[in-house]
Parts: C-alpha cells; sequence; structure tokens
C-alpha cells in the first residue's frame, strides 16, 4: 500500500495506492482524520485492492 498525493507514484499499480490531498500548512485541515478513518476500514479487509477499487476508482479514470 502506497499513500501519496500524486497517483503517479503509483500508476503502475493503482489497487495499491490512496490517494491523498496535499498538505499546505492549512490549520483546518482533516485529511489525516480521513486517512485514519479508512486505513482503519482497511484492518478488517482481506485483500486492500479491492477496497481501494471501489472507493477510488483509480483503473477507471487510467482507462478514460
Amino acid at each position: 500500500m502506497l499513500v501519496d498525493n500524486s497517483v503517479y507514484s503509483f500508476e503502475f499499480q493503482l489497487d495499491n495506492g490512496i490517494p491523498i490531498v496535499s498538505y499546505y500548512a492549512d490549520s483546518n485541515d482533516e485529511e489525516m482524520l480521513h486517512l485514519k478513518f479508512y486505513l482503519e476500514c482497511l484492518a478488517s479487509c482481506e485483500d486492500i485492492r479491492l477496497k481501494n477499487r471501489d472507493a477510488f476508482q483509480l483503473s477507471q479514470l487510467a482507462e478514460a
């Protein structure tokens, strides 16, 4: 699993990647809280690739 703000970092294995919004010193930024919740959801998954495929649909973007 790779968490990155650039999809290019995991473009050859899209289902292994978790895209995240860039951080720019915003005190109201809650992205890490969202990531924490998502990672907790993944803890019970047998194959995170299936969950990522449904959650982010990156392969559909790549096909377009």
